[in-house]
């Protein structure tokens, strides 16, 4: 038997209280690009700050370690004279729970009907690997997109192996732009170990329509 409590993050800036830096209401500290908040010469990185979403447009908070060290890094190298930018997130996670993995990234199908897009979504049940080399697992896609455009949007992986490295591969083809029609066809590595021929990938972009 197993109990998950998840109780959330919430960012430590009660001291900043009264100073009229501009935060979020959970009182993330509100910055840009390049890690500068309201108040010149104040940067702000990591858990305490927000990020930019490309996908919501718009500045959220989601406190992971990857968006935390890319905008320290923005912002020491601003600090130190130069002009960084960091372009967003699309706030890519994963969690591994016993031998089950999951992974997230974009957008979700209730993100999507919140921001009134005109989505549509597929749900793939496959396997990660060939039958007859040892470890095939099931595997478990869903896939939201651009109904009118084909963009890929979002995308949520679940599966005993082979899950999350899967999930890299949608947050690269969210950040290029790339629609399903273009996920059918992209040119996916194929050895039995693996993979199938047409990876479960391939096939969510096959089933868009």
């Amino acid at each position: 038997d197993i109990v998950i409590l998840a109780t959330g993050v919430r960012p430590n800036t009660k001291f900043l209280e009264g100073t009229g830096i501009e935060t979020l209401k959970n009182g993330a500290i509100v910055i840009d690009g390049r890690g500068r908040s309201s108040i010149k010469g104040i940067y702000a990185a990591g858990d305490c700050a927000t990020v930019y979403h490309k996908i919501k447009k718009e500045n959220v908070y989601i406190p992971l370690a990857t968006t935390s060290n890319k905008i320290g890094r923005v912002v020491g190298e601003n600090l130190a004279g130069k002009d960084r930018e960091f372009k967003g997130t699309l706030g890519s996670a994963a969690i591994k729970v016993l031998n089950l993995e999951a992974g997230r990234t974009g957008i979700s199908s209730d993100e999507a009907e919140k921001m009134g897009i005109n989505y549509k979504s597929v749900f793939v049940e496959d396997k990660n690997q060939t039958s007859y080399y040892p470890g095939q697992e099931d595997l478990y896609v869903k896939l939201i997109y651009d109904a009118d455009t084909k963009k890929i949007l979002g995308g949520q992986l679940i599966g005993k192996k082979g899950a999350v490295l899967r999930v890299d591969v949608l947050a690269a083809a969210i950040d290029k732009g790339m629609t399903t029609d273009e996920l059918a066809y992209l040119d996916l590595c194929y050895a039995p170990p693996f993979s199938l021929t047409w990876d479960p990938l391939n096939v969510a972009g096959n089933l868009a329509k």
